[in-house]
């Protein structure tokens, strides 16, 4: 046991019972949802009901809606949200148990579109218990110290009071540089961090720089991976030299956490398992709104069941993935059997087949060489390739006939040797994107 985590844990948790335990209980919601089939269900129609009966009265926007059945409210997006903006706001008198001004919640924009979401008190209390709680299943509680890796900016930088009392330590990897990357590793072990957080591409990084270094973390017991694929690579390596669990976990930033790998079916199949207890998921076809079928791609539409300031509601989160039944670990709910990044991440083959962005990892994993990779679709057979090598003009031929094997024989597959593979605004890298507007 770490006595300062164990002191901070507890102190949190006597705060929440002070102030009536409004984490605790969103916290007990989320787990006898998640854990117990057949009363979440009850719980989450119950949930659904009370979000649309509140917003079809206090959101102008959807009183029109009132009494309809729920397939017929229309689907939303970030551009859809804020051009009714003003309409779909429900004022701060009519927010159940609202004392006090509403959260601003701003995304980072890196798919083009910033948005400001205003969020409750009740919302904020269950994004720190959805927390809480996929931590805790991923095998790192609560306030054990933790190294979070992302674009720090304005909007999200922590106080040293916010830092301290939560154990985490914010590391800004706007610039990975060599430099940079040696100073986290040295703050991981001068810290004795337990747990690592951030993009997948910074952690790919982080662990290429370790390995190629012999850099040890006798302390690090898991790494959780977001808002990017997590290669196989990079597992392969955290598993090999790192020795910790690493997991992926889809997130967005206007809502929460929606879904997490499981720890105990590390090895297997990877699997995503829902966040059924805080939203209502959707798959709807590519190129309707009619719900896809399991086993079929298409694209990921939630609704939040706990914001009341703001509803979120049929949101196409630009993702898409495949649900599938239950599995042994899902404890009876449906699953992402495989989740693909945003639309223009997914590339094609020739014959317009999807072809999932690991897909193409595992081709470019058997060169350890290659620091930096980007695969970019250009056209329905167009693709270029970019690499940033230690040998800088790395033989390609092989990759790319990998790639042909993968894409098919007809593939005009293009090398770009480069310097650096350059990163969004928000600190994400993408290694796959399609610019070929086919959906």
């Amino acid at each position: 046991m770490i006595i300062s985590a164990f002191i901070r844990r507890n102190l949190f948790w006597l705060n929440d019972l002070l102030k009536g335990s409004p984490v605790r209980s969103q916290y007990q919601d989320i787990r006898s949802i998640l854990e117990n089939y057949e009363y979440g269900n009850e719980m989450r129609k119950n949930h659904l009901s009370n979000l649309l009966n509140h917003i079809t009265s206090y959101s102008s926007f959807y009183q029109k809606y009132k009494n309809k059945p729920f397939k017929e409210f229309p689907i939303s997006n970030k551009t859809f949200l804020l051009n009714n903006y003003d309409s779909m706001k429900v004022e701060l008198a009519f927010i159940p148990m609202q004392t006090k001004p509403l959260y601003i919640q701003r995304t980072s924009g890196s798919t083009g579109t910033p948005f400001a979401v205003p969020q409750d008190t009740r919302k904020r209390n269950r994004r720190l218990a959805e927390l809480k709680y996929f931590g805790k299943i991923a095998g790192f509680n609560s306030h054990e110290k933790l190294i979070h890796l992302r674009a720090w900016n304005r909007w999200q930088s922590k106080t040293k009071n916010q830092s301290f009392k939560e154990n985490i330590i914010p590391f800004d990897i706007s610039n990975l540089s060599n430099e940079n990357i040696k100073e986290l590793c040295d703050i991981v072990n001068k810290n004795n961090a337990l747990a690592l957080r951030g993009y997948a591409s910074s952690i790919d990084m982080f662990v290429q720089y370790a390995i190629k270094n012999n850099i040890k973390f006798p302390r690090l017991k898991i790494i959780i991976a977001g808002s990017e694929a997590l290669l196989d690579t990079t597992r392969d390596f955290v598993k090999r030299h790192i020795g910790c669990n690493i997991i992926s976990q889809y997130a967005n930033e206007e809502n929460g956490i929606l879904a997490q790998e499981s720890v105990f079916a590390q090895g297997k199949e990877i699997h995503f398992y829902l966040n059924h207890a805080s939203y209502f998921f959707e798959i709807l076809r590519m190129d309707s709104d009619e719900p896809a079928e399991y086993g079929e791609l298409g694209r990921i539409i939630i609704t939040d069941y706990f914001n009341y300031a703001f509803p979120i509601i049929r949101y196409d989160t630009g993702d898409t993935g495949i649900m599938q039944e239950k599995d042994e670990y899902s404890r009876g709910y449906p699953i992402l059997s495989k989740l693909f990044g945003r639309k223009m991440d997914i590339v094609y083959d020739v014959i317009n087949n999807p072809v999932h962005p690991m897909a193409i990892g595992r081709v470019l994993k058997n060169y350890p060489d290659i620091s930096q990779w980007q695969f970019i679709q250009k056209s329905q057979k167009k693709y270029l390739l970019k690499i940033n090598s230690n040998t800088m003009q790395h033989d390609a031929v092989p990759i790319v006939a990998a790639l042909l094997n993968l894409l098919g024989d007809t593939a005009d597959i293009a090398v770009e040797y480069v310097e650096t593979i350059p990163i969004l605004a928000s600190g994400k890298r993408k290694p796959v994107v399609n610019e070929w507007k086919l959906l």
